[in-house]
């Protein structure tokens, strides 16, 4: 079965003072303390979104000199690329800064590498192409430049302008581009380093903004930007916080647009809520990106037609299948991998391998293997000479600083703390593989003892209401760094058997008075001796359903 269940210590005293201050239940209040929102002075800014002021744009690193070259770009009528990034966190990004310089009337168009033939990133070819065959003046990075040392050099002696956006994880030296915007620079005083990629681009937009008074529609890109910020999975406090809950406020206030189409396409017609984002929206937009074509997501935020808004999310539902029937197959093509791994005792770092296998799916297939052995997961790739990867790592890990020191074994890497990409030469996976287990053995043996099911509280079935929900969702959004809160109930009656619908499965509990459905998303570890009428303890969240909410189980167990 699963890890151990936690059930967080009741700190009656300051739940009490948070309960009356904030005119909360107790129980809500505890979720507050469990996540530590009262420390550091921030509650208020977490609970008051409507009250919170952002942070002005250029506090950002050269903030300043970006936006006066943009704005002689502009006055010169240069030509402007956008160079990204495919996923959604990358493609909302481009359509952030495409949007804003085409409302201030800039010449502009975005590049996508294909990532098959060259890679992720910025490359010394195509920079040569867009300013020799494209007439390119500048070009603006999103999501992606700020490892880019020997493409910006080579920009350099083109005599081609180059702004990075960025918030990967930089290296200690600086790119030689003409502005380097990125939160997490060492030189930085932005009091929020951990915006995504649309994060940033919407600084920028928000800097054009003050440089151009009235020209840029921002309540439409922060839509964008909470789409890019929560398919990101970055820390949802401070101003990542605001982003979306702006983003998510503008979206409900909506009647039509591609936004609101795809939400009601999936099934979603009143408030929008961050997991709506997570596992309705993101997917489908990360889908044609996954599998080689991003511009289909770009061309889905850009039209305003109905007919063509329609089209975009029948082609991006169709992809978000095939990408669908694809993770499968890898799925099944892993197991044999996977059982020789478990037979064993489980290594610090788990790399997983096959040949030709789709690259556009590797980092999904790294995240769900990550939570299946709890440890970090490496799924490569390889052809004839070369393996391209994606890390994932457990919650507080760093895979960054090991991969700085096996460098030499790699052609390229990056990423961040818990999620980076590599490519390297096949013939040096084993050493790869050995050298990455030996220098993360030490903080997995630090955080496996810590490794435990987190519970905000017991309840009492009865008690999980419209009330019970409504109380809880006054801390969303919920998202990285703010998870949904899990509660236990025990010794409920299991009152039907299984049933499935698609991907989903469902089951009837009560606690002798009141039944309710439960609902979970395969796969999801189930004792399998349990039957009908069995004493069962279970672990769930309440999620937004329709007009509703339901109970989304995280795990049954036999009652203790």
């Amino acid at each position: 079965m699963g890890k151990p269940w936690l059930v967080s210590a009741d700190q009656q005293d300051i739940v009490k003072q948070i309960a009356q201050r904030y005119r909360m239940s107790d129980l809500v209040a505890r979720c507050v303390v469990n996540r530590e929102l009262h420390l550091n002075g921030e509650l208020d800014d977490f609970l008051e979104l409507d009250d919170y002021q952002p942070p002005d744009p250029f506090l950002m690193p050269d903030m300043d000199v970006a936006v006066e070259r943009i704005a002689r770009a502009l006055a010169k009528r240069e030509r402007i690329c956008i160079y990204g990034d495919y996923d959604a966190d990358g493609v909302s990004s481009i359509a952030i800064l495409s949007q804003a310089l085409r409302a201030l009337g800039g010449d502009v168009f975005y590049y996508i590498p294909d990532r098959f033939f060259e890679g992720v990133g910025l490359n010394c070819q195509r920079l040569r192409l867009l300013q020799q065959e494209e007439g390119v003046a500048l070009v603006i990075t999103v999501d992606t430049g700020s490892r880019a040392f020997e493409e910006m050099d080579y920009a350099r002696q083109l005599g081609l302008d180059i702004i990075v956006t960025d918030h990967h994880t930089p290296d200690q030296r600086r790119p030689n581009a003409l502005a380097v915007i990125n939160p997490k620079l060492s030189c930085s005083v932005y009091p929020g380093p951990s915006l995504s990629g649309a994060g940033v681009a919407y600084k920028l937009a928000e800097g054009l903004s003050q440089r151009f008074p009235g020209k840029i529609d921002l309540g439409a890109l922060i839509k964008i930007a909470a789409i890019g910020t929560v398919a990101d999975m970055v820390l949802l406090h401070g101003e990542n916080r605001w982003i979306v809950y702006r983003g998510l406020r503008e979206i409900d206030a909506e009647e039509r647009g591609p936004l609101r189409t795809l939400l009601r396409r999936v099934g979603v017609r009143g408030r929008v809520h961050s997991l709506d984002i997570s596992f309705r929206v993101a997917p489908r937009i990360n889908a044609p990106g996954r599998l080689g074509d991003p511009d289909i997501s770009i061309q889905f935020f850009e039209d305003r037609a109905p007919r063509d808004i329609q089209r975009n999310i029948d082609v991006m539902d169709g992809m978000n299948q095939v990408r669908q029937a694809i993770e499968k197959d890898m799925t099944d093509r892993l197991e044999n991998q996977i059982r020789s791994i478990l037979a064993k005792e489980l290594p610090a770092f788990v790399l997983l391998a096959g040949r030709n296998w789709h690259r556009g799916i590797l980092g999904i297939m790294a995240c769900k293997m990550l939570r299946r052995l709890s440890r970090p997961v490496c799924i490569l790739s390889y052809g004839e000479e070369e393996a391209h990867g994606s890390i994932r790592a457990l919650s507080g890990m760093d895979v960054m600083t090991p991969l700085g020191e096996v460098a030499s074994l790699l052609r390229s890497f990056g990423g961040h703390a818990e999620a980076a990409g590599v490519c390297l030469p096949i013939t040096n996976i084993p050493l790869f593989k050995d050298r990455m287990n030996e220098l993360l053995q030490p903080q997995v043996e630090d955080l496996l003892p810590q490794m435990r099911q987190f519970v905000d509280a017991e309840v009492e079935w009865r008690d999980v209401n419209r009330r019970f929900f409504e109380g809880i969702y006054k801390l969303a959004p919920f998202g990285t760094g703010n998870p949904i809160p899990v509660f236990l109930c025990r010794n409920l009656i299991l009152e039907s058997n299984l049933q499935r619908r698609g991907p989903w499965y469902h089951f009837e509990v009560s606690d002798g008075m009141i039944s309710r459905r439960c609902s979970f998303y395969q796969p999801l570890e189930m004792d399998e001796t349990l039957e009908r009428f069995d004493s069962v303890d279970l672990l769930f969240s309440v999620t937004p359903f329709k007009d509703d909410f339901q109970i989304q189980v995280v795990e049954l167990r036999p009652s203790q």
